[in-house]
């Protein structure tokens, strides 16, 4: 009989545990659109998927210094290489880390988004690329 009360209890609390945190959906399409806007060398100010913050001439300059390492021809292939998100009073914070394949170079790109609880949609708050390359 203690057997069946511990377990009932071990379930109860299993269930009381918050569910993990998933994926945004929209997620990882605003970050390759946004790695395709700095690509492209488009004017960043009037995306609004990137957070108001990040608009200054400090995240331009270092957008600038990332979009050198961007080949001119289209990745061989995407992929998303992993994710994790977090959930705290003030929102969700999803991090993408997704690999930009070229003939001759990996790019991996880390895209930080935030969400608010009543947020339709993530912003970009922190943006990363380095290359397998030494270019």
């Amino acid at each position: 009989m203690p057997r069946f009360v511990w377990l009932s209890l071990s379930l109860a609390l299993a269930a009381c545990k918050p569910a993990a945190p998933t994926l945004d959906p929209a997620a990882d399409s605003i970050a390759r659109q946004f790695f395709d806007e700095v690509s492209a060398g488009a004017d960043l100010d009037g995306d609004p998927h990137l957070a108001h913050e990040l608009k200054n001439p400090t995240t331009e300059a270092q957008l600038g210094e990332f979009r050198a390492l961007i080949p001119s021809e289209p990745p061989s292939s995407v992929e998303l290489t992993s994710w994790d998100a977090s959930d705290d009073a003030i929102g969700t914070t999803t991090r993408l880390s997704t690999a930009y394949r070229y003939i001759d170079r990996t790019l991996t790109v880390q895209t930080a988004l935030f969400k608010s609880p009543g947020g339709r949609e993530p912003v970009i708050v922190g943006f990363r690329v380095t290359s397998d390359h030494g270019g």
